[in-house]
């Protein structure tokens, strides 16, 4: 941290999530609730702007008309009960998962190349250039923990299915490697 200007943007992001925390605890609400309601409020951020962005860019280059396509809201059994538990559900394949598998993945990466330059750097970690963002991605690492769950750990009907960790494994690494050349 170079520069003290950043305290006062920490101040308010942390009293913001703080305040958040406790209203919610207040009121009956768990933890685990909390997570996911802010691990809901970026996965929805995340892909309802790029899905605009992509769209409004097609629209104007004349490709594309705004689609969308019904799904099924019927809930069974298992379902209900991952929803009792807590857990986020995945179970249907949906260009939404692969982007937010993808952007999950990269920010792993990234999170894992940041803690390298931190640990092998000759500066005082204090002083380094790339503390913030690398504290920025561990937290988004952290919020993304239920999607590496889903793609990598989970053997029940709510994980991210096959085709979209494939997907999205195959768009991160091309990207990778089209930053490294």
């Amino acid at each position: 941290m170079s520069n003290p200007w950043i305290l006062p943007f920490v101040y308010v992001f942390l009293g913001n999530r703080a305040y958040g925390l406790v209203e919610l605890l207040l009121c009956g609400g768990t933890l685990q609730e909390w997570l996911n309601d802010q691990r809901m409020w970026v996965y929805k951020r995340t892909t309802s702007y790029l899905f605009a962005t992509i769209d409004t860019v097609l629209k104007q280059l004349g490709f594309t008309k705004a689609g969308f396509d019904l799904t099924a809201k019927v809930a069974d059994e298992d379902v209900s009960q991952r929803y009792e538990q807590e857990l986020m559900e995945f179970g249907t394949p949906s260009p939404m998962y692969t982007i937010l598998a993808t952007i999950a993945l990269l920010n792993a990466l990234c999170f894992v190349v940041g803690l390298k330059r931190l640990t092998l750097d000759q500066q005082t970690l204090a002083l380094n250039s790339f503390l913030l963002q690398t504290v920025l991605c561990g937290l988004l690492v952290f919020i993304n923990l239920p999607i590496y769950q889903a793609l990598f750990l989970r053997k029940d009907k709510g994980r991210m299915p096959t085709s979209v960790m494939y997907q999205s494994i195959m768009v991160t690494l091309a990207g990778c490697s089209i930053a490294l050349y």
